[in-house]
């Protein structure tokens, strides 16, 4: 805990409603001089009611006034200075415009009058985000404060990233100037945080696994996935579905992706089949080098030596549309087995469409696709279908010119069950060439594809052994068993207890056996990292028994009182459940 009090910015009072014309004034007063002079130095022409001098006088005024207006407007616009006063009064005239205000008596010599005050509001201005911390401590507004992030976000045309409470302060955060974050199409490269994005913004597949990629013709989106596609191709092997058969078939030609590229309906569908055959042949080498190295639980696949396989579908709402009943089935339940198993065995999955829909992107798929990207514009069913209920109070904005310049690549990207951000696809750069680029790219071979190494493949019985476990471990760790057989999933159990030592449970996992959002489970552990001591592997956090109880017990206090988190964990009786 810190011994300074936490700087939280300028403290948001009346008289900012009007610092706008307190720049117009600044810049005033800087020319008003030269009318000062003129007038001075034909002070008895205007005195003897001159027409020309009165006339020059006169319209150097208006002049002045016109200049004024314009700088202050330019100002406010350009110059990050004047910028950050414009913010507050914005915030300023917000509050006094919505209400949010007290009324005060104030004696006087003659009297006593009416002031008007603000509650305790404070901005801070960062470079790239501004915050705005609103006093919650028995503020009579507190309860119209817990929901202001959509008013705030409409109000300064920014996005909304996240809220964070303390015990006083509810502190709203907003991006602006995502556009400066912008990167090059030849930055985009995969390191150890995942696919560069952004500036500040990366796809880790391991974390996040999966992704979905949605957005109109001329949007950005075909440009994003050539760029994806580059920086998964230099590190793993790319299989690629191009039912339009308009972007991608002629990269079949280059020696990277030969015979990887398939864009008729039914060797679309053998692909995505084949990528399931590849994701067992994976897994089984995997349990074959945990057996060797005698290692009490499966690893992580890069433990096994084994790069990343990428699977790209584009146009997935016309493949959908081009199959019948039978051949639709196989492709649900081919993809839905990547997408649900395909994360440990390093095999992930980029989907693209114009549009998401739940007839063709189911609620089981959807739910295991992490990470989600929209280029152009989406409707509002759209945006909802693309970034979850959490976004749903979100004001997705449609932003077609930038500096009076046309802007392509721009939307939105988070992780399903977070607050969505602004987000720029890397910028193409003029007289680049992605044919270039992909000639460069070394050929990388695949010995699990059955078509590259028939050795590789495996019966039929192998395959169900292998899906029965991996499902039965999918279903342990979501804490959700449905068909996993009761002694696979002890013996699963009795393998996870040895390595572990206690009886641990991913955070995911619990938040889906107490029923609350994944979001939610990661806002309140991370409150209480610190407070409780937590066992964390590879960025995931492990809760014991009394975690659990401690979890569950604050999740169903939230319910009954309308305390914020801040208020609750300050009063909540941490020792009375034994060491945790």
């Amino acid at each position: 805990m810190s011994l300074l009090p936490t700087y939280r910015g300028i403290k948001i009072k009346p008289y900012m409603v009007n610092l706008r014309y307190y720049i117009f004034s600044f810049f005033f007063l800087l020319f008003s001089p030269i009318l000062a002079f003129f007038v001075y130095s034909n002070f008895e022409e205007i005195k003897a009611v001159d027409v020309f001098s009165i006339i020059v006088s006169v319209v150097m005024l208006i002049l002045i006034i016109g200049v004024s207006v314009y700088l202050t407007w330019l100002s406010q616009e350009r110059v990050f200075f004047f910028q950050k006063i414009e913010r507050l009064a914005k915030l300023a005239f917000f509050l006094k415009e919505n209400g949010y205000t007290y009324t005060k008596k104030v004696k006087t010599d003659s009297g006593t009058r009416d002031k008007v005050v603000f509650p305790v509001v404070y901005m801070k201005q960062n470079r790239y985000d501004l915050e705005i911390a609103f006093k919650m401590a028995g503020n009579k507004f507190q309860d119209k404060f817990k929901k202001i992030g959509s008013e705030l976000e409409t109000t300064f045309f920014m996005d909304f990233m996240e809220v964070q409470d303390d015990i006083k302060f509810k502190t709203y955060k907003m991006a602006y100037s995502a556009f400066l974050n912008r990167i090059k199409v030849t930055d985009v490269e995969y390191s150890d945080k995942g696919i560069q994005l952004m500036k500040n913004l990366y796809w880790n597949p391991i974390d996040d696994p999966h992704l979905l990629v949605c957005g109109g013709t001329g949007g950005g989106k075909t440009v994003l996935l050539r760029t994806l596609i580059r920086a998964m191709a230099k590190v793993g092997v790319v299989d690629i579905c191009d039912p339009k058969q308009a972007d991608f078939v002629t990269m079949a030609e280059q020696k990277a992706f030969e015979g990887r590229i398939s864009y008729e309906v039914e060797d679309i569908v053998s692909m995505i089949e084949r990528a399931v055959q590849i994701m067992f042949a994976r897994y089984a080498y995997m349990r074959q080098k945990r057996e060797e190295n005698g290692d009490k639980d499966l690893k992580k696949f890069y433990e096994y030596g084994l790069e990343p396989y990428f699977l790209v579908c584009d146009e997935y709402n016309a493949l959908c549309a081009m199959l019948d009943f039978q051949t639709r089935q196989r492709l649900d339940n081919a993809m839905g087995q990547f997408l649900l198993l395909g994360r440990q065995a390093g095999c992930f999955a980029t989907i693209a469409m114009q549009k998401p829909s739940r007839e063709d992107l189911g609620s089981k798929l959807q739910a295991n696709i992490n990470f989600r990207i929209s280029v152009g514009r989406l409707d509002e069913v759209g945006y909802d279908l693309a970034f979850g209920e959490v976004n749903r109070n979100k004001e997705f904005k449609y932003v077609k010119y930038l500096g009076g310049k046309r802007v392509y690549g721009r939307g939105y990207a988070s992780v399903y069950g977070e607050v969505a951000r602004e987000f720029y696809s890397p910028l193409l750069e003029k007289g680049f060439s992605f044919t270039d680029e992909y000639e460069k790219i070394e050929r990388r071979e695949n010995p699990f594809n059955p078509l590259e190494n028939p050795d590789v493949q495996l019966s039929e019985e192998e395959k169900e052994n292998l899906q029965a476990e991996m499902e039965a471990q999918e279903e342990l760790e979501k804490g959700e068993v449905k068909k996993a057989s009761p002694e696979l999933v002890q013996e699963l159990m009795s393998s996870k207890q040895k390595e572990s030592g206690n009886d641990l449970v991913r955070t995911f996992a619990f938040s889906k056996e107490i029923g609350v959002s994944a979001g939610s489970m990661k806002n309140l552990v991370d409150k209480l990292d610190g407070i409780l001591e937590f066992e964390k592997e590879d960025n995931v956090v492990y809760l014991n028994e009394i975690q659990r109880n401690i979890v569950k017990d604050l999740f169903e206090l939230k319910q009954n009182t309308t305390q914020n988190w801040s208020e609750i964990l300050e009063d909540f009786p941490f020792d009375e459940y034994g060491s945790s």
